[in-house]
């Protein structure tokens, strides 16, 4: 009767807002609340947060409470609630670092190939720098733009044969420079 009498007395303080009934309260309940949250999430940091986070809500809701019935089933709803809400939280966070793993990865990947593509149109660019006026023009628009060589023949009112001399000539300096160089580069005009 006693337990009972010091209940009611501790929820009366407490929903008038007696701040010094919380350590009684706490005393009283937290390894209660701790034991229910350690059975559900299997983490003690976590459990030791709902611990946290039930006594605010209860402070918070002290004046819902009703006076005259056991605290326990009311503080056991408040914990398994706010157990699910720190579940429902550590999925979001799981789902939020994978969807952020997923973007670093994607996206460092397509870093990686700009910086890629950017090496490679710097090395192109100093080859090209290296070759005459004509050979450059030449091979910049066969090789590059893909004009076939009796239109760039006929743009630049060259024969057709000196197109594909400028060609040689450029493909020949460009065996040369690519000798023990960038592979990506040699790729390049491989290909093109």
């Amino acid at each position: 009767m006693r337990k009972e009498n010091d209940e009611a007395n501790l929820i009366q303080a407490l929903s008038i807002g007696k701040q010094a009934v919380l350590p009684k309260l706490y005393e009283r309940y937290a390894d209660r609340i701790f034991d229910v949250s350690f059975h559900l999430l299997k983490d003690t940091g976590w459990s030791e947060d709902v611990v946290q986070e039930v006594f605010v809500k209860l402070w918070t809701n002290r004046e819902t409470i009703k006076q005259d019935v056991d605290l326990w089933p009311f503080l056991y709803v408040l914990t398994k609630r706010e157990c699910l809400n720190k579940l429902r939280s550590i999925k979001r966070s799981h789902s939020a670092f994978e969807l952020l793993y997923y973007h670093i990865e994607h996206h460092s990947d397509r870093a990686d190939g700009l910086i890629e593509r950017k090496e490679l149109a710097d090395e192109i660019e100093n080859y090209l720098a290296q070759l005459p006026e004509q050979q450059k023009l030449v091979f910049t628009l066969s090789r590059i733009e893909g004009i076939p060589h009796n239109q760039i023949a006929a743009e630049l009112n060259l024969s057709k044969n000196t197109v594909k001399n400028h060609l040689a000539r450029a493909s020949k300096h460009l065996k040369q420079v690519r000798s023990g160089r960038n592979r990506l580069l040699s790729l390049f005009f491989y290909f093109f």
